[in-house]
């Protein structure tokens, strides 16, 4: 390869340096004169905007007052009571993630729960989400140091390197990450394997790990460039894998491999002392065929009705990138509500940003409306705000009632994952037309889904860009 050098004169020596590779701006990127706020513009933007009476008590109260506060519309909340037509009895106690970004993986456990405590008639139930986080970590870092093989030629700072580089480990996921854990990892109960201080904050331990997959990276893409094969960048994934292994011992603690445990049944009655392993607890006490849950998504400015597929949008080297049938909300809406009138509990990702009151648990269209209090018009539809970055599928959660009137839902019961002393004691609530507005994702048992969708999953997917809004889920809450 031919190297094209510049001259630099250092000392009494000139030098000869590679050439950089310069940034070449668009029309009008540049600096000019004619794109300037001139003194002119700014006294017309201070005429346009007088300091009215109204605007002088808008500004005192924002001078002592967060935006969201002042812009709750309180009436609507007063209206919205907290009774609902059909709820699933027995879901299990709320759970709590805390300061980690675990909201898909509660979800995905807590979709499991019901139907584990009404089988086994127990008092109550929670399956540990330490054990499926120890091992969801270390999938995480083996298939970034895959990637990192697989892009060790990727210029640097080029757009898909970079989005390599920003989601090497994170909290985020999705229901395929849920499953593919389960299907190979098992389940173990919460009294087994608790959360620890590293579980429920996991921002340190996230940051040791990506510092050491960094490092990793540095070192396949050195290594290669001197002409190793992928055995030897193999080798140093290794290394770095058992690295990673013992900051997930140290934070979390070793996964156990057999337990011993019991329970209490809801009339008291204490069953014997059984030892199991994870794969053995899994086919005991769910026993599902996960695969039978189908993955649908709402993404307006993509073909409907097609399937797509996000590239590295999955948690395991050997495990497929998620995909979902594109569908209506009407289509969406109607399955979700077949699913919870039959008891079943539907696992969803919405935009938690948009709209809404956490301490009272409401997430309502219109409870919070900037322009009453600004005066300026901030709204986008669903898809803008996607592909404008203004709104993504940012937290995952679980659909367990629904309130009904002349056969259309009014609103529904969310189970949610930031403990007790948010919303309704844990739980949340969702007005229909919010739901239409701000939920991307749901999961449905293929019971509940018609022929006519279920045939969709069989076409060949549309794949998606490692960057895509869509599956951002290092954004999770």
């Amino acid at each position: 390869m031919k190297i094209t050098v510049t001259s630099l004169l250092v000392g009494a020596a000139l030098v000869a340096v590679p050439a950089q590779a310069q940034y070449k701006p668009v029309p009008g990127e540049a600096p000019s004169a004619a794109a300037a706020l001139t003194p002119q513009m700014l006294r017309t933007l201070e005429d346009a905007v007088p300091m009215t009476p109204d605007l002088r008590a808008a500004r005192n109260a924002l001078a002592n007052h967060s935006v969201r506060s002042l812009i709750i519309n309180l009436d609507l909340e007063n209206r919205t009571d907290a009774y609902f037509t059909h709820v699933i009895k027995n879901p299990g106690s709320i759970a709590n993630q805390k300061a980690s970004g675990r909201c898909w993986l509660f979800a995905g456990l807590n979709l499991l729960r019901p139907e584990i405590i009404a089988k086994h008639k127990m008092k109550d139930f929670m399956l540990s989400q330490a054990y499926e986080q120890f091992y969801q970590k270390l999938e995480a870092a083996n298939r970034s140091l895959e990637l990192a093989v697989s892009l060790r030629h990727e210029p640097i700072h080029s757009r898909r390197l970079d989005t390599f580089l920003q989601h090497l480990i994170s909290d985020g996921g999705n229901w395929n990450y849920v499953r593919a854990l389960i299907d190979k990892y098992g389940a173990v109960p919460a009294s087994v394997m608790p959360d620890d201080y590293a579980a429920s904050h996991s921002g340190e331990m996230d940051q040791l790990m990506a510092a050491r997959l960094r490092k990793a990276v540095i070192e396949i893409r050195q290594t290669s460039r001197q002409g190793a094969g992928i055995s030897d960048l193999r080798d140093l994934k290794q290394a770095a894998l058992q690295d990673v292994y013992k900051i997930l011992v140290l934070c979390l603690g070793r996964p156990p491999q057999t337990f011993q445990w019991r329970y209490e049944t809801k009339d008291g009655k204490v069953t014997p002392l059984e030892t199991y392993t994870p794969l053995s607890f899994y086919h005991k006490f769910l026993g599902q065929d996960l695969s039978r849950y189908i993955d649908f998504a709402n993404y307006p400015g993509k073909p409907m009705h097609a399937r797509l597929r996000w590239a590295w949008e999955r948690n395991m080297a050997d495990h497929p990138d998620l995909d979902a049938v594109n569908i209506r909300m009407s289509e969406m809406r109607a399955m979700v509500l077949k699913s919870v009138l039959a008891d079943e509990p539907v696992w969803f990702g919405a935009n938690s940003s948009a709209e809404g009151d956490g301490k009272k648990g409401l997430w309502l269209d219109g409870i919070e409306d900037a322009k009453d209090l600004f005066g300026i018009d901030f709204s986008m539809n669903k898809a803008q705000t996607l592909a404008y970055d203004n709104g993504l599928p940012d937290h995952a959660m679980v659909f367990t009632g629904v309130d009904v009137e002349n056969g259309q839902p009014v609103k529904w019961k969310v189970e949610n994952s930031w403990g007790e002393k948010a919303g309704d004691k844990g739980w949340f609530t969702i007005g229909a037309k919010w739901f239409n507005k701000h939920v991307f994702q749901v999961i449905i048992d293929r019971r509940f889904v018609p022929p006519k969708l279920l045939a969709l999953t069989k076409q060949k997917p549309i794949v998606l860009p490692p960057w895509d809004p869509f599956t951002d889920w290092a954004s999770q809450r």
